[in-house]
């Protein structure tokens, strides 16, 4: 859990220092929306915006694991097959 936490503070770094090194406008246009802001603006909100995403879809995925009932049998692996059956007796 510490890597990751490493790994999470030094990407943000890097975007940090690179937003705040290139300070110049950048307009940014999606569908009918126009936006003109500096590129350390756009550089974090995309970066926020990633991990706003990455977050949801994690939350949507323990949200599906929380509401199985226990018990239940799993989606995939073993529990799919069916339980085998006694063999047929055959009575001469």
């Amino acid at each position: 859990m510490q890597a990751l936490l490493a790994v999470v503070a030094i990407l943000l770094l890097a975007v940090a220092v690179f937003a705040f090194q290139n300070p110049d406008p950048v307009t940014v246009r999606f569908l009918h929306w126009q936006l003109s802001a500096s590129v350390a603006v756009v550089a974090i909100a995309s970066a926020a915006t990633g991990a706003l995403a990455a977050a949801l879809a994690s939350l949507a995925a323990r949200f599906v694991r929380w509401t199985r009932r226990p018990g239940a049998p799993s989606r995939t692996g073993p529990a799919l097959t069916p339980p085998p059956s006694a063999p047929p007796q055959f009575r001469p």
